[in-house]
C-alpha cells in the first residue's frame, strides 16, 4: 500500500500478504511488494514472515560412521513402532531409551559381509507390518521388526503361522504361508515341485505351504524377492512401490552378474511379497515398457488402483484392473523422445493425494486432477542450485513443524560441498524460500519420523 507520512515527517511502508516468495525473473524495482528477490531462512505462513526453526542433530548417527541410506518408522505386527536406518553396514533399530544413553543410541539388526550394490539412497517401502529396502542391487531385503534377518528357520510343530512367513524343509527347500493356519505334532511331506502346495498335519486350520525353491543368496539378510525359485535367481531395484495389495519392484537388478533392466516393473501376488516366480504363484509377474524410449526414474502412487511411474522424459499410468494373471493396464500418457518426465530420481516425494516432481524444463505438482507446473518464479534459481550440486539431491513432504503449527511443504535439499541448500515450497502458499545450513550433508532418503 503507499507510503504513510505524518505531520512530523515520520513514514513508515506497510506491505500486506500472503506473501509469494522468492522472485528472481523480474527486476527488484518492477516486482511485487508480496515477492522477494532473496530469502533465507525464513517461514512464509499465515500471512506472516518467521524465522525457520533450527536444524540441529537431536541423534547421533550410527557407530559405524557411515553416510545415513535412508531412516523411516515403520509398525510391526505386534504394534510395536521401529526407526531404522540402513548404512553400508547394514540394518539398524533406535533404542528407545536413547535420551537416556544417547551414546549407544542405535542397535545393529544384521549386517552385509559384502557391500550391496551402489552407495545411493536406499529405496524402502512398509508393507504388511514389515520394512522391505533394496538399493540397486539383486536383492530385496526385508525385517518384520520380530524375527532374525538371516535365512528362514526350520518347521516346528504346533505353532499357529501367518501368511508370507517361511521356513526351511526337511529338503532344503524354503516353503512359504499362503493360507494362515496350524501346523500339525508331525511334519507333512512336502511338496518337491516348485509351485507345490503342502497342507500342514493339524488337525484344524492347517496352514497350506507353497515350494518356493532353494534359498537365494543371502549376504546378512535373507533375499525375499526369488524371481526364478528353480535357478534360485534373485532381483532387487532402484525403486520400490506399492500398488492394489502388491509390492512393485522399479528398473530391477537380477542374478548374480547384477542384470539391469531399467524398463522392468516386476511385482507379487496380492498380499504376498515372499513369492516373486510365476511358476510359484501365477499372481507375480513383470512388464517390460519397451515400447518407450527411456528409462524408469521413480514411482508414485495416487490411491489404491493407480500409479504412475515416471522416465526419464514421460509418465506411465499403472492401473489395477483385475487378481488375474494381468493385473495392470499401463497408458503412457506420453511415450515421445522428449516430454515432462523425472529427471532427479530421488526428487519425488507424494503426500496423501498429491505429490511433486522435477522436470527437464519445471518443477510439477502431480494430483488425481493432472498436473500443474510450481517453479514459477524462483525456478531459474532452483535449477541453477540443482546443477551446482556436489551430491544427489533428495526431497520429502513435511506436514508440519510442530504439533500446533501445521505447515505443509515440499522440502528439496541439495548438497553443496558440507553445506546444504533446502528449497522450501509451501502447498497452502504456492511460495518457495531457501533455507541454508552450514556443515550439514544429507545423504539419504528423508522421511517425517516425529516431531519433538
Amino acid at each position: 500500500m503507499p507510503i504513510q507520512i505524518k505531520e512530523n515527517g515520520y513514514f513508515e511502508a506497510i506491505y500486506n500478504g500472503p506473501w509469494k516468495g522468492i522472485n528472481v525473473e523480474e527486476p527488484e524495482n518492477q516486482m511485487a511488494d508480496v515477492y522477494s528477490p532473496n530469502l533465507q531462512n525464513i517461514i512464509l505462513k499465515n500471512q506472516e514472515l518467521r524465522t525457520r526453526p533450527r536444524i540441529t542433530p537431536q541423534i547421533l548417527g550410527t557407530p559405524d560412521n557411515f553416510p545415513i541410506d535412508v531412516i523411516d518408522t515403520f509398525m510391526d505386527s505386534n504394534n510395536i513402532t521401529h526407526t531404522v536406518i540402513v548404512t553400508r553396514k547394514g540394518l539398524w533399530q533406535l533404542n528407545p531409551n536413547y535420551q537416556i544413553n544417547p551414546r549407544n543410541a542405535w542397535n545393529i539388526i544384521g549386517t552385509f559381509p559384502v557391500q550391496p550394490g551402489p552407495d545411493i539412497p536406499v529405496a524402502h517401502q512398509t508393507f504388511l507390518n514389515k520394512f522391505y529396502w533394496t538399493n540397486g542391487s539383486n536383492n530385496l531385503w526385508v525385517w518384520d521388526g520380530i524375527s532374525s534377518v538371516n535365512t528362514p528357520v526350520p518347521w516346528v510343530k504346533n505353532q499357529r503361522v501367518f501368511a508370507n512367513f517361511r521356513i526351511i524343509d526337511s529338503n532344503g527347500n524354503v516353503q512359504i504361508v499362503v493360507k494362515p493356519g496350524f501346523t500339525g505334532a508331525a511334519a507333512p511331506t512336502w511338496s518337491l515341485v516348485i509351485g507345490g502346495n503342502t497342507v500342514d498335519t493339524a488337525a484344524s486350520q492347517p496352514a497350506t505351504w507353497v515350494n518356493n525353491g532353494k534359498p537365494g543368496p543371502a549376504n546378512g539378510f535373507y533375499s525375499t524377492a526369488v524371481v526364478d525359485a528353480t535357478n534360485g535367481i534373485t532381483c532387487g531395484a532402484f525403486f520400490l512401490g506399492i500398488l492394489a495389495s502388491r509390492l512393485l519392484l522399479l528398473s530391477t537388478i537380477e542374478g548374480a552378474s547384477q542384470s539391469a533392466f531399467t524398463q522392468r516393473i516386476r511385482w507379487c501376488p496380492s498380499g504376498l511379497p515372499s513369492i516373486w516366480d510365476t511358476n510359484v504363484n501365477i499372481g507375480a509377474g513383470f512388464n517390460d515398457l519397451l515400447e518407450v524410449p527411456d528409462i524408469i526414474t521413480g514411482y508414485l502412487p495416487i490411491g489404491d488402483k493407480t500409479g504412475f511411474v515416471f522416465r526419464s522424459n514421460g509418465i506411465s499410468e499403472m492401473t489395477a484392473v483385475s487378481d488375474g494373471i494381468l493385473p495392470f493396464d499401463f497408458n503412457h500418457l506420453w511415450a515421445s523422445d522428449r516430454g515432462i518426465g523425472n529427471v532427479l530420481p530421488f526428487s519425488i516425494a507424494g503426500y496423501g493425494p498429491i505429490g511433486m516432481f522435477i522436470s527437464s524444463d519445471d518443477i510439477y505438482n502431480i494430483s488425481i486432477g493432472g498436473f500443474k507446473n510450481v517453479g514459477g518464479v524462483a525456478r531459474d534459481q532452483i535449477f541453477t542450485d540443482l546443477a551446482n550440486a556436489s551430491s544427489t539431491p533428495l526431497a520429502a513432504f513435511v506436514p508440519r513443524m510442530a504439533n500446533n503449527y501445521i505447515y505443509l511443504t515440499y522440502m528439496l535439499v541439495i548438497p553443496f560441498g558440507v553445506d546444504t541448500k533446502i528449497w522450501v515450497y509451501s502447498v497452502e502458499d504456492s511460495s518457495w524460500v531457501s533455507w541454508i545450513k552450514k556443515n550439514l550433508t544429507v545423504t539419504g532418503r528423508m522421511n517425517f519420523v516425529a516431531i519433538q
